[in-house]
This record gives C-alpha cells, structure tokens and sequence, in this order.
C-alpha cells in the first residue's frame, strides 16, 4: 500500500517546538488475530461492547532537532470501528536507542492530532502534543 506522509508541529508543555515528518503505511491490509486484546478487554468492566478491527503500521518518524539526522523506525496498530473510521493508531519505535510512543487520531482527512512520549520509562522522558498536516505527493 502507499506510503502516508505527515507533516508535524511537536510542542512540550515547556513550549519548546519543533518540527518533523511522520511516513507510514499499512503492512498487512488483514485484520490481525485479536485474540490477547479482547482477552484483556473481556477481563475489564463491561459497560458497552464496540467492535473494532486491527491493523498493522510500519513506519518512520523523523525529527531531527529530536531524534537525530536519521529517521526512527516505528511500527503499531491502526483500531478501526465497524462502521469504517479509525479509531485511533498507536506507534512505538522499534529501535531501542531511541524510544518513543505515539498516539494520533485523525482530526479530518488531512490532519491528525495526538500526543508522543519520547524516552519512556526513563527520568528524562519528555511529553510533546503532535498536530499534523497530510503531504499530498501530487499523484
């Protein structure tokens, strides 16, 4: 499948700003095997049901004043409802060098909004918001 591209504004709470690019696609257009996720969501409290399908990301997250002049490669899972809209995607690097989490949500067509955590687990971690704006590549 094509590529989708992102351009990004991080901001931390400190009101540091910077810029960057996130490229991902879907790597397998099957819903994946769901199986350990509805065992633990069956282990919560049931209020409501919500059926939701899973699909694989694969992808880079570059932003250089952060990550580096290279690119960190990031891979997660696209949650989308039956009735057709993502529900949300979660990324995590898949380099242990440079460790991230991501979520983002679709504001409209063209634009997400969400948040990212780089260094989890670790003292220095640091929280940016991410509003992102979608690059058409004029096909």
């Amino acid at each position: 499948m094509d590529e989708i591209v992102y351009n990004l504004l991080l901001t931390s709470p400190q009101g540091l700003t910077l810029l960057g690019t996130l490229r991902y696609r879907y790597t397998d257009l099957e819903a994946l095997q769901a199986g350990d996720v509805f065992a633990l969501m069956e282990q919560a409290q049931q209020v409501g049901i919500a059926e939701f399908t899973l699909f694989k990301l694969q992808g880079t997250l570059s932003v250089p004043l952060l990550t580096g002049f290279s690119p960190v490669p990031v891979e997660g899972l696209s949650f989308v409802s039956l009735l057709g809209p993502t529900l949300t995607n979660l990324l995590s690097s898949s380099d242990p060098a440079r460790r991230l989490d991501m979520q983002f949500n679709f504001i409209d067509n063209n634009h997400i909004g969400g948040g990212l955590l780089w260094g989890p687990g670790t003292l220095r971690q640091t929280p940016f918001s991410i509003l992102g704006t979608r690059l058409s590549l004029g096909m």
